[in-house]
């Protein structure tokens, strides 16, 4: 049986498993979510019907050869027995007709966008043929794929486009700006009436209290949202940073450079003023001037080639690599917006990420503390997600190569679940709901961190933050069915 391509919270897909993680969530106005009583019942004929999830009485006859759970705006896909897909309501009602698209889904601000997306292979024209050199058959045909996203509520088409399989793909990373405003595909819209309006185009990247950056040849300009004025123009990217300390000029060269040229500089320079502005929200001035640094600090800063801006803080972060570690690893020192130098900084909440989204700061030493380590010990990368409060998920490599994952507690100091598994995914992180594996390809079971304790009995081959499980037959087919990821219960026969 197949399984719905249906997203149902976009940003919150990891495929780093066969889990699928909960990620930082996207904000949605409740006032427009439903109670949602419904859940995919997979019947003994191998079809699924939507059932109360407490009486598991049917709701209405319809069956489906696949279907998603209900978004919290009552919208699910299915899928019928000529492997059609279609979008229905919690009545039942078919509001997106049945066709060979596979649709996805995702809510944000109380609008469920839709994408529609199938492949197909187009009749080129002659000079875009694929001419076999050596003869043969020739190429005639490309493969394409037609994609539209809308809105479901107002039936609102936001685009339809025919693009090369090869080519940049359309995804529904919709961002809730405020209740009232939403960013996608390099634009800003207005939700009016369940529709979204134009406001803005070209935008390079947004970012946090609303603002964000466009870009024009080689400089870019800083908005507010209700702000027709420019907050920054001018600005240049730049990997240089000069630092006065005394009668010394301090020169920082090749400051934040990357692989591979961000859209976005990870610098920008103010052509007028010659104000730094610094990722990753760009949001205050770098200092100048240095007014208090020890002799050890001023040589720290002579080595820098990070520096980020710690967001709605006073500080700036200060790297050096440090070649001396076995893994990839930075020492620190920070410095406030009046240019004083300092080796720690308190208790600051808040986690430093690059533009992939790695975490930066805080780094494992600091989450993890040698005292706490076996010597033998490495390290990968560590995860942190919105709603995990000050715990990390971290990656640990033994003295014989194996590799298992912990959830370490940075304010406690101890394992909130020892490192032990092959793989940890997080399902809910404000009920701590985790899917654990002991072994590699081995089955998932569900845990309860909170209350410490196994839900249910049963394990499976993977586990969504939807309830989607997988198990494998007598005969070796995969089965996919639902279940409450919070008691256990499974809906199915």
């Amino acid at each position: 049986m197949k399984t719905i391509v249906c997203n149902i919270l976009f940003m919150l897909v990891s495929v780093t498993a066969c889990t699928q993680e909960k990620k930082d969530n996207v904000p949605l106005v409740l006032s427009k979510t439903k109670m949602i009583n419904s859940v995919p019942f997979l019947t003994q004929q191998n079809n699924f019907v939507y059932v109360d999830k407490t009486s598991l009485k049917p709701i209405s006859q319809q069956k489906f050869q696949s279907a998603s759970v209900f978004t919290p705006t009552g919208f699910a896909v299915v899928e019928n027995d000529k492997d059609q897909y279609a979008v229905v309501d919690e009545s039942g009602k078919i509001v997106l007709g049945f066709s060979s698209s596979q649709i996805g889904l995702n809510v944000v601000n109380g609008l469920t966008f839709y994408k529609k997306d199938i492949e197909y292979e187009k009749k080129m024209p002659v000079w875009k043929w694929d001419w076999n050199i050596l003869g043969g058959d020739i190429k005639k045909e490309q493969t394409y794929h037609k994609i539209e996203i809308g809105i479901i509520e107002s039936q609102q088409s936001l685009l339809v486009v025919d693009i090369p399989y090869l080519e940049d793909n359309y995804y529904l990373n919709f961002v809730s700006v405020d209740e009232n405003h939403v960013f996608w595909n390099e634009k800003l819209y207005e939700i009016k009436k369940n529709r979204l309006h134009k406001i803005e185009n070209n935008i390079a990247e947004l970012l946090e209290n609303k603002r964000w950056l466009k870009g024009s040849n080689t400089e870019f300009s800083m908005y507010e949202l209700n702000q027709k004025k420019a907050v920054h123009s001018g600005l240049k990217g730049s990997e240089t940073l000069s630092l006065q300390f005394g009668k010394e000029t301090i020169t920082l060269n090749d400051v934040n450079k990357e692989r591979y040229t961000p859209e976005v500089p990870k610098i920008l320079i103010d052509s007028k003023t010659n104000d730094a502005y610094i990722f990753p929200q760009y949001e205050k001035v770098f200092p100048k001037r240095i007014t208090k640094a020890t002799p050890s600090q001023i040589d720290f800063i002579k080595k820098v080639s990070l520096v980020y801006s710690i967001t709605n803080s006073p500080y700036f972060l200060l790297g050096v690599f440090n070649y001396d570690e076995n893994i990839w690893a930075y020492d620190w020192l920070y410095m406030d917006i009046e240019g004083n130098v300092t080796d720690a900084i308190g208790t600051y909440n808040f986690n430093v990420l690059d533009q992939v989204g790695n975490l930066v700061w805080p780094d494992r030493k600091m989450i993890l503390p040698d005292q706490f380590i076996n010597k033998n010990w490495k390290f990968g990368k560590i995860n942190f997600y919105t709603g995990m409060n000050d715990s990390y998920l971290i990656r640990i490599e033994d003295e014989k190569q194996q590799r298992t994952m912990g959830l370490w507690n940075r304010r406690e100091k101890h394992w909130e679940i020892k490192p032990d598994y092959y793989d940890i995914s997080v399902l809910d992180t404000e009920r701590q709901i985790y899917a654990l594996q002991k072994e590699q390809d081995g089955l998932y079971i569900l845990f309860d961190n909170k209350n410490k304790k196994n839900i249910g009995s049963k394990a499976y081959k993977s586990i969504n933050s939807d309830g989607l499980v997988s198990v494998k037959s007598v005969s070796g087919q995969m089965v996919y069915y639902y279940i409450d990821i919070y008691s256990g219960k499974e809906y199915k026969d």
